[in-house]
């Protein structure tokens, strides 16, 4: 690993050199501070990494950091009380609709117009998503987050393992395309201590799925693969709740159904739960986030190095197509704050994050950024560190596809409320208190007392603003 990570460290130093060149060519700020707000964690080191480089700018910036469970919080506070305390903002997609929509952001497009973030190297669903509101842009990105699905290649290429699925399903052995697919995947390596895997007598439980279902914000998002999948939306344009509707049951159930052949903790898995169900060897498939795949292939983590394959989510077959929608929980983009002292400084310093030093921050082990530009996409030497070039480029292909085919959290005001709302019924349904369509009537229910209680009228107009942006990318007619 160590060579990794000199590989990886001299291909930033020489990226940190060609920007800072750049940034002495472009512009000369007159010794600017802002201050810049990012959730604490590995993800807030870009900014301690770059500050010599704004400095060269005539920028310096000043980071706050706040635990990820209290972002909403404290931004929401600043916003009310506008004391333009931030000047930039690492902000989660999810919160776009409201702080956009209540005006507490600043529109980018004056900015963008002066210096050039190249907007056109942005993956469009990404850009069309997250980026923008109302048709105005308001953020630039800076972390690609988007589901794929990662399995074991090594199993899956086991002749034996082949030939008896084969001989099981009538049907090749192969990475699910649909989610039918899954829940056959799934059973066949669901196996007991003691039987044989790929030729090896198993000394523990193994499993064929896993999946995120910790009630925290975005454990709905494994619900929402199958359910936009097959046309599902949060709501109608009159803010009526749709999750309810036949889209959400079968996802719903879909889940129910795989649980048995899921480890019997599932339930309470988290982020690091679900990555080391896959990465420590007790799981064929799961469902996760990008840094996933360079955790799998990280030696002193990992127990699958070389072994984990990644492709699109899986989909349903419409009309003889495959058809999927990936959905891109989390994620973060870099807003200016409507009320901000230095809102042109903040924007720069945005730009040369989003775009300068980008291919260096979402290609280092040291963060948990992950790739959202083409030109990222088409540089798999960059990612090499972590796995031959050839698997590099599988997995950015697959990442840029499921970029490509994303769909979005929900981002309204309330979003933190329905969304926690929505797992809490997800709950009851996989612990068989209530049948999933009574979780989901349960669900809407409660969705129609928030709208009401935060004015209809108005989230229907920032609903339909995000429409704006959903339809450009196909998710409405």
């Amino acid at each position: 690993m160590r060579k990794v990570y000199l590989f990886i460290l001299v291909t930033s130093l020489l990226l940190v050199f060609s920007c800072s060149m750049l940034v002495q060519g472009q512009t000369k700020f007159n010794d600017v501070t802002i201050t810049a707000f990012c959730d604490a964690g590995h993800n807030a080191l870009p900014f301690e990494w770059y500050a010599d480089e704004f400095a060269k700018a005539g920028i310096k910036v000043n980071v706050v950091t706040a635990p990820f469970a209290n972002i909403y919080e404290k931004l929401k506070s600043e916003f009310i009380a506008g004391t333009g305390a931030y000047d930039l903002i690492v902000l989660f997609p999810m919160y776009l609709g409201e702080f956009a929509g209540m005006g507490y952001l600043k529109p980018l497009d004056e900015y963008a117009e002066k210096y050039d973030p190249r907007l056109d190297d942005i993956a469009e669903g990404f850009l069309k998503l997250y980026d923008y509101y109302g048709g105005k842009l308001y953020t630039l990105p800076y972390d690609g987050d988007v589901l794929s699905l990662y399995f074991r290649k090594d199993l899956f290429n086991d002749e034996t393992e082949k030939s008896n699925f084969k001989k099981m399903y009538n049907k090749e052995l192969a990475s699910p395309e649909t989610w039918d697919e899954v829940l056959d995947v799934a059973e066949f390596f669901t196996r007991k201590s003691g039987e044989t895997l790929a030729g090896k007598v198993l000394d523990s439980d193994f499993y064929g799925f896993a999946f995120l279902a910790q009630r925290g914000g975005f454990a709905y998002a494994w619900w929402l693969a199958e359910f936009a999948s097959r046309g599902g939306k949060y709501f109608d344009q009159d803010m009526n709740p749709m999750i309810n509707a036949e889209e959400g049951v079968i996802a719903l159930q879909r889940l129910i159904d795989l649980l048995p052949y899921c480890p019997p903790d599932v339930l309470a898995y988290g982020y690091d739960e679900l990555t080391n169900a896959l990465i420590l060897g007790r799981t064929a498939m799961c469902l996760q986030w990008p840094c996933n795949w360079k955790k799998g292939n990280d030696p002193t983590v990992s127990k699958i190095v070389g072994n984990l394959g990644v492709t699109h989510v899986p989909g349903v077959m419409k009309d003889g197509k495959l058809v999927y929608r990936a959905p891109m929980p989390c994620g973060r983009t870099l807003a200016v704050a409507k009320d901000s002292k230095n809102p042109e400084a903040a924007y720069y310093v945005a730009k040369l994050l989003s775009d300068d030093f980008s291919l260096a921050d979402v290609s280092t082990p040291q963060t948990g950024l992950d790739p959202f530009r083409k030109s990222h996409f088409s540089n798999p030497g960059a990612f090499s560190g972590f796995a031959p070039e050839k698997e590099a480029s599988e997995y950015l292909a697959a990442i840029d596809n499921n970029l490509t085919y994303g769909f979005p959290d929900l981002s309204l005001p309330g979003t933190a409320q329905y969304i926690d709302v929505l797992e809490v019924y997800l709950g009851k349904a996989y612990t068989k208190e209530l049948s999933p369509k009574e979780a989901l009537d349960a669900t809407a229910k409660e969705w129609n007392s928030i709208t009401d209680s935060l004015g209809k009228a108005n989230q229907i107009k920032i609903y339909n603003e995000l429409l704006v942006g959903w339809k450009e990318v196909g998710l409405i007619d």
